[in-house]
């Protein structure tokens, strides 16, 4: 992979990018970058030395050898950055767009269209599936699935892929993944979300944040966790808020009320199977069936009411 030099003054001339409030970002700093006169954006990591930055780097590397497999949909990291020599980080395109955890806050905006970039989101999973059958690269899962990740071009209305630095590819480590960390509703499958046997003694990622250290304790990526993660984005637009915090209580609860107000059987279902099956299909092809009042509905306030008044019993 081709790499960037630049000196530590002009470093310092960069600008930061200015991410939107609802963007979480821990592990680096992101700077504007033109580089022969493409807009890229940098990524310069808090901590750029020991175990997990070495995973980093060498994460970008797979996705740049694996790249003619990648979806179109993928902002792929292309070039390693060093300042006087010593690598920092790596570049990649500029996408001119929202981001997707914008566009499903925004409660002005058509639920419908909404809805089209949660399809969109749950159709770059089933190409990776294909990918995974089809072609040399058997190891590749997004991972870290969450509404940051991804960015919607107002132009086409396409769904890119950003931050593919988590994704789990050829071997790499584990890294942290936003709805696969301390939730309950994965333990009723230990089989299922399987949590890695290995750890290491090193300490390298120290900086304030929520995630464990490097590879310790986390949830190994499978076609599963990446359902589960892509459920979870579906019902917390739905909800308004994280459902990952609820109990196997509440979520059956919340299930039973989706029930109630007339939510398709087939995606009660699947959004029952993460817990209960030892398998759970993409329920991206059920979403069609839901209408702007079942979202309207389903939302947490309305839940709530709802609650105070009716009893409502699983079936």
């Amino acid at each position: 992979m081709k790499q960037i030099n630049i000196s530590r003054k002009g470093f310092e001339k960069l600008a930061k990018l200015q991410l939107p409030k609802e963007v979480l970002n821990t592990e680096s700093k992101i700077y504007e970058y033109n580089f022969r006169r493409q807009n890229k954006i940098l990524k310069y990591f808090y901590i750029n030395k020991g175990e997990y930055f070495a995973n980093k780097m060498y994460t970008v590397e797979m996705l740049d050898n694996y790249k003619e497999y990648l979806p179109e949909t993928f902002v792929i990291p292309d070039y390693m950055v060093s300042i006087n020599n010593e690598t920092v980080g790596f570049t990649v395109p500029k996408v001119e767009g929202i981001p997707l955890v914008s566009i499903l806050n925004n409660y002005k905006m058509d639920r419908q269209d909404q809805l089209d970039y949660l399809k969109k989101v749950g159709g770059i999973l089933n190409q990776l599936k294909g990918i995974r059958k089809y072609t040399p690269l058997k190891d590749i899962y997004l991972n870290d699935i969450n509404e940051s990740n991804f960015i919607v071009k107002p132009t086409n209305r396409e769904v890119k892929v950003i931050d593919l630095d988590s994704v789990k590819i050829q071997n790499n480590g584990i890294f942290p993944a936003k709805y696969l960390l301390g939730c309950e509703l994965l333990s009723n499958q230990p089989k299922k979300y399987v949590p890695n046997p290995n750890t290491t003694k090193e300490n390298d990622y120290k900086y304030e944040t929520n995630y464990p250290k490097f590879n310790e304790g986390l949830i190994i990526p499978s076609e599963e966790t990446d359902i589960f993660c892509y459920t979870m984005m579906i019902l917390n637009y739905l909800y308004g808020r994280n459902v990952t915090k609820f109990s196997l209580e509440e979520y059956f609860e919340y299930l039973n009320y989706l029930e109630y107000i007339g939510f398709p059987k087939n995606l009660i279902n699947q959004f029952e199977s993460i817990v209960t099956n030892p398998h759970s299909e993409n329920p991206v092809g059920f979403l069609d069936e839901l209408t702007s009042e079942n979202i309207y509905r389903a939302n947490n306030k309305v839940y709530s009411q709802a609650k105070n008044k009716t009893l409502i019993k699983r079936r």
